[in-house]
């Protein structure tokens, strides 16, 4: 059987759960196409998925009754030869035995490491209002209201990988010999000890680095990656990396008020973007000089729209809204 890839490994397994992607779905077509053989080898591992929720419904695999099963496939194969072909061909005890013994290992193992595999113990937490949690080896993840979070009960010796959707904060425990993941719908984030926001939405997600250094990638294709460290983020939406200077605090959102004193309209946008969780830019190219007005306000109880509209009150600008992002120009 051909190796597969690892990456094709993880998203096989995700496909046999019920849990893939059609992009992902894509990429297993892709990479399948061009070769009969890795065809044949996700032909061969689907079969042993399937025939693992069968040997593997117990704890314990009834070994007898898989080699009776076995004896019993060789013997109706061996009464349905020709005379002509029992005269040439013929199974005695040894082969019977190597046989069941190369059909029982391979299927037992194989269907051992798919079940094992797909039966990882996850904690799934989904936030009903802002949370703040301390995972076991000691790193602290503030989740945003509506964000789900799925972590390993027990994390691999290699490293800390969890998933998460919506937006959290990390602050990340420095273990130098097992790093810290998180992967999202279409990303893929390496830390070894940092803090940093990131925000997984459907369009576009985004990484904010407070203090360290991060590598920020896409998971699927490993080649589109960005580096970001203290005072950077990133925004990805599936195409580029748009990389720029983070101001402020990943924290906004918690807080009740946001209150702005003389701080350019660039900054007053992160800020609100963050805030609102909601995308909202100034259009520079179109209004030179724009995003260093000087802004003195304070928002909370408004809705994004409204502080936009009061900051295009304040500032003689405009706005208009393209896809789901708020412009001021």
């Amino acid at each position: 059987m051909e190796q597969l890839p690892d990456y094709i490994k993880e998203i096989l397994l995700k496909k046999l759960q019920g849990l893939s992607s059609e992009a992902d779905d894509k990429i297993i077509d892709d990479w399948t196409s061009p070769d009969p053989a890795n065809k044949e080898s996700i032909a061969q591992l689907t079969a042993t998925w399937r025939m693992a929720d069968q040997w593997l419904e117990e704890k314990e695999f009834d070994i007898s009754r898989a080699w009776s099963k076995v004896d019993q496939r060789i013997m109706l194969a061996t009464e349905q030869e020709t005379d002509t072909a029992k005269s040439v061909f013929r199974i005695n005890t040894f082969q019977k035995i190597m046989v069941a013994a190369a059909i029982i290992g391979g299927f037992i193992f194989s269907g051992w490491w798919w079940y094992n595999n797909r039966q990882e113990s996850l904690t799934v937490i989904t936030a009903a209002a802002n949370q703040q949690i301390t995972l076991s080896e000691g790193t602290t993840v503030w989740l945003r209201k509506g964000a789900t979070i799925r972590i390993p009960k027990i994390f691999k010796a290699h490293e800390r990988k969890i998933y998460l959707s919506g937006e959290a904060y990390f602050d990340v425990k420095t273990i130098t010999q097992q790093p810290f993941r998180i992967e999202t719908g279409k990303g893929l984030i390496t830390v070894l000890g940092t803090a940093f926001l990131v925000n997984a939405g459907r369009q576009q997600e985004r990484v904010a680095v407070a203090t360290g250094k991060v590598l920020f990638a896409d998971k699927n294709h490993p080649q589109k990656k960005c580096i970001l460290t203290a005072c950077e983020e990133a925004i990805y939406t599936g195409d580029t990396f748009e990389k720029n200077i983070f101001f402020g605090s990943p924290l906004q959102w918690q807080q009740e008020e946001l209150s702005f004193r003389s701080i350019p309209l660039k900054e007053v946008l992160q800020t609100l973007a963050i805030y609102y969780n909601h995308p909202v830019k100034v259009d520079t190219t179109q209004t030179p000089g724009a995003g260093k007005i000087s802004i003195t306000a304070s928002f909370g109880k408004e809705s994004l729209s409204q502080a936009v509209d009061e900051i295009a009150k304040l500032t003689g600008l405009h706005y208009r809204r393209q896809q789901d992002t708020l412009i001021l120009y």
